[in-house]
C-alpha cells in the first residue's frame, strides 16, 4: 500500500511522501486517527524579471503563482480515492495549512523532512521551497523513519541575513519581528519595521535565499509556472487605489487575497514609502482623504517619506 501511494505522490508531481504516527497534538483534533501521510511540493516558481520602470512590490516566491493550498488540496484527493480503493471504510481528513497540525513535526517525524536553523523544513528536490500537506486517516500504516539529519552545521547564514534579527536561536523566529508574518498580520506596523520591509507586499524570503541547500532547487511542479496575479513583482498603484469590488473580482481568489484589501492596501503604501515613489504622491493623497483612519496615517506617513528625501 504504501510503495503505491507514494508511486502516485510521484506520478502527481509531489516531491515526497511518507508515514508519521497520529502523535497527541494531531489526535487533539482527530480523536480517532491512527495514521498521518505528510507529502511535500515545490512551490519554486521560474525566476522573472521586469525591465520597466514601472514601480512594483515584491512577493515572496510561495505566494507568486497558484495557490498552494488548492495545488496540494487537489493532490490529495486523488491519493485519498486511492486509499478508499482498498479501504472502503476509511475515515480521512486533507489538512493543508488550514487545521492545526504541527506540520513540520509530522514531516520530520515521517522521514521527509530534516529542520533547519530558520525553522523551515528541508525536502529533497525542494530544498526549503516545500509545501506541505497531510492526510489524517483511521488506517494504521507503517510509521516511516524519522528524519535526524542536521543540514545547517555550524552555518548561520540565515540568522545573520534576517532583516529584522527575527531568528532568536536556531529553530526559534521571534514571529513579532518576521516580516512575512508582519505582512501577513494585522495590527499597527511600528515605524522601524516600515522601513525594514522595503517593497514586500506579501512574505519574506530572504532567510531562504541565502541558505546554500536552496542554491540547486529548481522548478518541479507546473502549476506553480503559472503566469498569475500576484506574480513576482505586482504593479504597486495599482494595488494601494484597488476598490472594493477590484478586489473581489481579481485579488480575493489569488495567493494573496485571503489577508484582505486592507492588509495589501497597508502594505502597499508602506512599500510606496520605502521606495520614495513619486509617482504614487496622487493615490496615497487619494488615501488621505479616505474613510480609512489607519490607511490615512501609512498614507501621511509614505509621503512623509517622499518628502524627507527631496529635502536631502
Amino acid at each position: 500500500m504504501i510503495n503505491d501511494l507514494r508511486k502516485s505522490a510521484y506520478e502527481l508531481g509531489l516531491a515526497a511522501l511518507g508515514i508519521a504516527p497520529a502523535i497527541d497534538e494531531v489526535r487533539t483534533s482527530f480523536a480517532w486517527a491512527k495514521s498521518v501521510v505528510t507529502t511535500a511540493v515545490c512551490y519554486l516558481p521560474p525566476e522573472t524579471s521586469v525591465s520597466d520602470d514601472t514601480p512594483r512590490a515584491l512577493v515572496a516566491r510561495i505566494a507568486r503563482s497558484a495557490d498552494y493550498h488548492d495545488v496540494l488540496h487537489c493532490k490529495l484527493a486523488h491519493m485519498v480515492e486511492q486509499i478508499k480503493a482498498v479501504y472502503p471504510n476509511a475515515h480521512t481528513q486533507i489538512c493543508v495549512d488550514t487545521s492545526p497540525l504541527p506540520e513540520r513535526k509530522l514531516a520530520v517525524l515521517s522521514g521527509i523532512a530534516s529542520r533547519a536553523k530558520n525553522a523551515n523544513v528541508f525536502v529533497d528536490g525542494c530544498g526549503s521551497y516545500a509545501a506541505l500537506g497531510e492526510i489524517v486517516t483511521d488506517i494504521e500504516l507503517p510509521v516511516s523513519q524519522p528524519n535526524e539529519i542536521d543540514l545547517c552545521g555550524s552555518c548561520e547564514k540565515c540568522i545573520r541575513a534576517c532583516p529584522m534579527g527575527a531568528i532568536i536561536a536556531p529553530g526559534a523566529i521571534d514571529k513579532s519581528k518576521c516580516l512575512s508574518a508582519i505582512t501577513q498580520s494585522g495590527g499597527i506596523v511600528p515605524v522601524e519595521t516600515r522601513h525594514a520591509m522595503g517593497n514586500r507586499i506579501y512574505g519574506c524570503d530572504r532567510c531562504q535565499e541565502v541558505c546554500p541547500h536552496n542554491a540547486s532547487v529548481r522548478v518541479s511542479a507546473p502549476e506553480f509556472a503559472q503566469d498569475v496575479f500576484p506574480g513576482a513583482c505586482p504593479e504597486l498603484i495599482p494595488l494601494i487605489r484597488i476598490s472594493a469590488r477590484e478586489f473581489k473580482e481579481n485579488v480575493k481568489r489569488t495567493s494573496i487575497g485571503w489577508i484582505g484589501r486592507t492588509k495589501i492596501r497597508r502594505n502597499a503604501i508602506i512599500a510606496a514609502g520605502n521606495i520614495k515613489c513619486e509617482e504614487a504622491v496622487p493615490a496615497l493623497k487619494e488615501v488621505m482623504q479616505g474613510e480609512c483612519a489607519a490607511l490615512r496615517e501609512y498614507a501621511v506617513w509614505a509621503i512623509g517619506n517622499y518628502v524627507i528625501e527631496l529635502q536631502d
